[in-house]
């Protein structure tokens, strides 16, 4: 079993009214209305392979598809020069607390200096009339400075707590080598 640590957030406080600007034309951040499921679970390899997220490759198609394309998920992706750079999904099943599901860059865009503009646009496109915050978990699989990343767009911890489920790794739902930072089967 591999067991980690999960973190919840919150932001209470609107972003600034400026929408973000991006640092040159060749950096793009849209939503991807017509995301097929192949495309999908590419974006949760590309980004999320690095730090084991794995709960969406081991839906069947019926269980992602109801997922993605409900009316209250929105995925965007960030590209740079027209690559993949990285990819959000939100939530707002709950019109005055949506949700970041996902967020992260691919390996190679990662320390660019993207991940802010990316959240600043995130924040813009959530942020609507009646929202009273914009809730997030992270864990400790993922990136060793996310926390400090989201505390920096202030987001506040509310909790936390432990999880465990079969090493993503081991069941072959993710390469054996994914995430050769984290150890087989680790225990906390």
């Amino acid at each position: 079993m591999l067991s980690w640590r999960v973190t919840y957030m919150e932001r209470v406080a609107p972003p600034d009214a400026s929408a973000p600007e991006a640092r040159g034309a060749a950096i793009g951040f849209a939503r991807e209305a017509d995301i097929t499921l192949d495309a999908y679970r590419d974006l949760h390899r590309k980004i999320g392979q690095n730090w084991l997220w794995w709960e969406r490759l081991a839906l069947d198609d019926g269980a992602l598809g109801k997922l993605i394309w409900h009316r209250d998920t929105d995925i965007h992706t960030l590209r740079v020069g027209g690559e993949l750079a990285g990819f959000a999904e939100l939530d707002r099943g709950d019109a005055t607390a949506p949700a970041i599901r996902y967020f992260g860059l691919t390996p190679e865009f990662i320390g660019r200096r993207l991940g802010g503009y990316m959240m600043a646009c995130v924040l813009h496109r959530v942020w609507r009339p009646g929202v009273r915050r914009v809730t997030l978990d992270t864990c400790d699989l993922d990136h060793p400075d996310a926390i400090e990343f989201y505390r920096r767009h202030r987001f506040t911890e509310t909790g936390g707590e432990m999880r465990q489920a079969a090493d993503p790794r081991l069941s072959g739902i993710l390469p054996r080598h994914a995430a050769a930072h984290i150890p087989l089967n680790r225990q906390l």
